[in-house]
């Protein structure tokens, strides 16, 4: 019946039909994704935002191996050396990147090569519960030492959260391995307390880089789209339906 209502209307009916069909559909809209400047700009607010990052993490590195070295010397030597090297790599990346080296010219390189050692960084310094001190250690000196590196590192994934990669790089770390250095101690109470204060850490981190990443794109909108959009509507503007019929029938 509907095949035999089509073959009965002539072109001018048919044409009618196809462009209100095309008028009503409405195609799904994409994913609007950040703008290139919004993401450089981001990326130049990594590069001076991280050095407070890094300062606070080498402060509370050399405090915490001057109070694990009295007891357990050997450990603080060998957690000092690993975090000093991996230290003395992030800032010199950040150090050529401000300078404007070579490297500077691709941005999103240095963004990943300095991402990639980042994440040995915080893996080192979380991991100081679990290599200073070995299972049995005084409270005292546990305590001071857990607190001090969930500090450190949540301190330093917020002034990284210009880049939410670069921020989980000290994050996630800071929030786990303290959580099983107080496992293998076997204490029920400090592990939710440190659950508590690691989910807590870890939404204010995430909240911050949205934060961050809006702004940005804020600043820097995603201009082609919005022309294309203004032809789009320039176009309609000029040609109304019939005038588009006449111009398709003719």
């Amino acid at each position: 019946m509907a095949h035999t209502m089509i073959e009965r209307k002539d072109v001018r009916e048919l044409q009618r039909l196809a462009e209100e069909s095309s008028l009503s559909f409405k195609p799904a809209a994409p994913r609007k994704a950040a703008s290139r400047a919004a993401l450089l700009e981001m990326i130049d607010i990594l590069s001076r935002w991280s050095a407070a990052g890094l300062a606070s993490i080498a402060g509370i590195a050399v405090y915490l191996a001057i109070i694990a070295g009295r007891s357990f010397p050997a450990r603080a030597a060998a957690w000092t050396a690993l975090i000093l090297c991996a230290l003395w790599v992030c800032r010199r990346m950040r150090s050529q990147f401000r300078a404007g080296a070579a490297i500077t010219a691709r941005p999103f390189r240095w963004r990943a090569s300095y991402t990639s050692c980042l994440s040995i960084l915080g893996v080192i310094f979380a991991s100081a519960p679990i290599l200073l001190t070995p299972a049995g250690a005084p409270a005292a000196i546990s305590l001071q030492i857990t607190a001090l590196v969930m500090l450190g590192a949540f301190g330093a994934a917020l002034s990284h959260a210009a880049h939410p990669t670069s921020a989980a790089a000290f994050a996630a770390p800071g929030a786990v391995l303290p959580i099983l250095a107080a496992v293998r101690d076997g204490n029920f109470v400090l592990i939710a307390a440190l659950a508590a204060i690691s989910a807590a850490g870890l939404i204010v981190v995430f909240a911050f880089s949205r934060t961050i990443a809006r702004n940005a794109g804020l600043r820097n909108p995603r201009t082609r789209f919005v022309r294309r959009g203004i032809e789009r509507g320039g176009a309609r503007t000029h040609n109304t339906p019939a005038e588009t019929i006449a111009k398709n029938a003719f």
